[in-house]
């Protein structure tokens, strides 16, 4: 079994029930092996089964529980962030 993982943002958490809500929807997915929301960043990550369940239908289940996935511009911080950590993983 192959796994893959999937971090999209996604629109429309207001209140702490969201994230439970998000991730009750996703693991009813088959397929779909493990989720996680982080609150204050609006972030989801996805664990799946590529050859069970896609992408596109893992972003279909955001979104017909109320939570439009989508992806943002990575911020001077995060790149500064992502080349530290290259530079130390060394």
């Amino acid at each position: 079994m192959e796994e893959k993982l999937l971090k999209t943002y996604v629109k429309g958490i207001y209140c702490v029930q969201c994230p439970e809500i998000i991730i009750s929807a996703l693991l009813q997915k088959r397929g779909v092996i493990d989720a996680d929301v982080e609150y204050f960043k609006s972030l989801v990550s996805v664990s799946f089964d590529p050859d069970i369940v896609t992408e596109e239908e893992v972003f279909a289940v955001l979104t017909e529980a109320g939570y439009t996935p989508f992806y943002r511009k990575p911020s001077l911080a995060d790149m500064l962030s992502a080349r530290l950590k290259h530079l130390f993983d060394k």
